[in-house]
């Protein structure tokens, strides 16, 4: 779903696997831009002259957009907001499950284990609230005045949720057995999983050939911001948590300077302490080592950051 808008005044015009973010931009969630109270950054609050100040085509994993057909404005911007998250993580998790052994030895069932709770834990529930608010808020908005191509969405959403949770699934039989003797998941996550990853961007793909068009053409980028801004409300703080720190890192690497420091300023004062303190260092320490587990050589040792230096507070707890 795209995550809100930008002001394009004229419209002239390879992924990186960095999964970090630079303390020189992470130093900017500090700064207090906006007295609005809202869950998320809003890209309505970059206004930037020329697009080439905005994106840096060459770092999209985007099929549609690249550096021969740069994204242009707020209608390209806000689908690749969240669909560049996606991808990312996408690409992480098809490595850890190349990276799985066909016969997994009971002494690394930590690596299966940590894998299944984060797709259960932070990749399941993303995507799912993504496409629950495409389902039951962005497009049900947008055919008000368009109307959407058939094309393969309705179906596909289902389709892709389905195969979701017949991943899900398997990982929750991994965690049922602590990741032993699970030769059998493997094989099934070995087999769902690449599937799902060709069908998932092919999806993201087809939004984005579709979608920034019916919106230049029959809405505002303030009434898109509108729409955007309830889509995070619905989500809350939960959803922050799992989803915003994936967002950030990814908008890091396809995004200038500029665009990233506006962006993420405009995020309330309280949002981005949580942010800040607790929801990037837990994504980092702990979420992304989750994720990689099958690919590394010793089990690690996570720990979660509180997110007012303490160890019980109620944000931490959400």
């Amino acid at each position: 779903l795209p995550h809100n808008n930008i002001i394009i005044m004229s419209a002239s015009g390879g992924a990186s696997s960095k999964d970090e973010i630079s303390s020189s931009r992470r130093s900017s969630l500090s700064a207090n831009r906006s007295p609005s109270m809202v869950l998320g950054p809003r890209v309505s609050s970059v206004k930037i002259i020329n697009p080439t100040s905005l994106f840096v085509p060459s770092k999209l994993t985007s099929e549609v957009f690249s550096t021969e057909n740069p994204p242009l404005d707020w209608a390209d911007a806000g689908l690749l907001i969240p669909h560049e998250a996606i991808r990312r993580q996408m690409t992480m998790m098809l490595q850890s499950v190349n990276a799985m052994s066909d016969s997994p030895e009971d002494k690394e069932a930590w690596k299966l284990t940590l894998f299944s709770k984060w797709y259960i834990e932070y990749l399941y529930e993303s995507v799912h609230e993504h496409h629950d608010a495409e389902e039951k808020i962005y497009f049900p908005w947008m055919i008000t005045k368009t109307t959407i191509p058939e094309k393969e969405f309705g179906q596909s959403h289902e389709e892709l949720m389905s195969a979701m949770a017949e991943i899900k699934q398997c990982c929750a039989e991994i965690i049922k057995k602590g990741g032993k003797g699970c030769s059998a998941q493997v094989a099934t996550l070995k087999e769902k999983v690449p599937k799902f990853d060709v069908d998932m961007r092919a999806h993201l793909k087809e939004e984005e050939e579709t979608v920034p068009a019916l919106l230049r053409e029959n809405f505002t980028h303030e009434e898109e911001g509108q729409i955007v801004e309830q889509i995070l409300q619905a989500g809350g703080l939960g959803l922050a948590k799992k989803f915003l720190p994936a967002v950030l890192l990814a908008a890091q690497e396809w995004t200038t300077d500029a665009f990233y420091a506006d962006f993420v300023g405009s995020i309330p004062p309280p949002i981005k302490h949580l942010v800040d303190k607790y929801f990037l260092p837990d994504f980092e320490n702990v979420v992304m080592i989750m994720r990689d587990a099958p690919t590394l050589a010793s089990e690690p040792k996570l720990k979660r950051v509180p997110c007012c230096g303490i160890p019980f507070c109620f944000p931490c707890l959400i």
